[in-house]
């Protein structure tokens, strides 16, 4: 017994040695630039990136919801527990703290990009640091958020958003055409799409018109046509992740019939959709002259964490954090009821999203770790 703990010990170092595990410490709120790159041991690396533009769903939505749905709607971040670990502040991040955009624009320098509903027509005419369109229940297709009865911003309205305000408003900014093209074209575009076109908008409105792998066609295809777009407005640095292990959120474990740990039936839907996404990016560097595509591998993220959260200091993979209108931890949060205190070593704050901690995890390994982004890891985007 003695000889197999030590074993066991051992196996951990070496993981922790080499990269397969990752215990550290959320940062504190308001960390700048040079502390949090010590906190990540990223050291004598300059980066000199103008602005990061953000389009997506929950994951990365930081208020646009709070703003369309008001502040009682769970799918707007909009009431405490969401917020509990930002001052206290709801401030339209489903989790209780940052999400990993946040702390991937601290480690480049800049302020994290605003919501653009939220924004001021003078604000949207002076900010040149950024700008965040991901919206809560959003994904590539426009029956997102229709079953819900919810007004969401999809990709094509999220691109259509920064094709005629963000790009009207910033050419004037600009002295010539070309210092406006070269500031795009160093500009980071972060994109999470497609969890919900994969989840309840194929269960509700999709499975009975499509077989998966041609609904994951057509996501490629729509995906394919709204890259091309930003590419054509200007952009050319490209991250792009794919979608997370949706069976293993607290919401499809407690709701759906399954056998193993995770309900397989949705996994297996998600990996269709993301084994495309590797030849799309690849086909559309080749083909659109100057871009670069980067592929985070968010998936496997989430799954080395399931494999062996003791290794990534999770104590909890499965079970929502907040307690729902039922007394329940299988749906939304309710408002205004404290959630768990151990919330720093779960992976799920509510039953569809990370929390905090998971948030940093994910943005830190796409930031350092090649082994969950192809070609290139997120700093060396931002460095090309």
């Amino acid at each position: 017994m003695v000889k197999l703990h030590l074993w066991v010990f051992i196996i951990l170092i070496y993981l922790l040695e080499f990269g397969y595990g990752d215990v550290i410490e959320v940062p504190p709120l308001n960390i700048n630039q040079k502390d949090l790159m010590k906190h990540l041991s990223i050291v004598d690396i300059k980066i000199a990136l103008p602005a990061i533009y953000v389009f997506g769903d929950s994951f990365v939505d930081n208020g646009n919801n709070k703003v369309i749905l008001g502040n009682k709607d769970a799918i707007g971040g909009g009431y405490l527990p969401f917020g509990i670990d930002f001052d206290g502040k709801p401030t339209g991040r489903v989790t209780n703290g940052r999400i990993g955009v946040d702390f991937i624009a601290t480690v480049a320098g800049l302020p994290y990009p605003p919501p653009i509903m939220g924004m001021s027509t003078i604000d949207r005419k002076r900010i040149r640091t950024g700008v965040n369109y991901a919206s809560g229940s959003s994904g590539l297709l426009p029956q997102n958020g229709h079953f819900l009865h919810k007004n969401v911003i999809n990709f094509f309205q999220q691109v259509d958003l920064f094709e005629n305000t963000t790009m009207e408003d910033l050419k004037s900014k600009f002295d010539s055409r070309k210092g406006f093209t070269q500031y795009l074209s160093k500009s980071l575009f972060f994109i999470h799409h497609a969890g919900n076109d994969l989840g309840l908008t194929f269960e509700a409105e999709m499975a009975k018109k499509y077989s998966i792998d041609n609904y994951a066609k057509l996501l490629i295809k729509e995906f394919s046509k709204q890259l091309k777009r930003l590419y054509t407005l200007g952009a050319r640095k490209f991250f792009v992740s794919n979608v997370s292990p949706l069976g293993c959120s607290p919401f499809s474990i407690n709701t759906k019939n399954h056998s193993g740990p995770c309900v397989e039936e949705i996994n297996n839907r998600v990996l269709v959709y993301n084994d495309l996404l590797p030849s799309l990016l690849k086909n559309l560097q080749s083909t659109l002259p100057g871009s670069k595509f980067v592929l985070g591998d968010i998936y496997k993220v989430f799954q080395d964490v399931f494999e062996m959260p003791e290794s990534y200091g999770f104590k909890d993979v499965n079970t929502s954090c907040c307690i729902d209108n039922n007394g329940t931890k299988l749906h939304v949060c309710a408002p205004n009821i404290a959630p768990c205190k151990d919330r720093k070593t779960r992976v799920f704050f509510d039953p569809f999203h990370p929390s905090e901690t998971m948030h940093f995890l994910w943005a830190r390994r796409f930031l350092k770790d090649s082994s969950v982004c192809s070609p290139i890891n997120l700093i060396q985007l931002m460095q090309a």
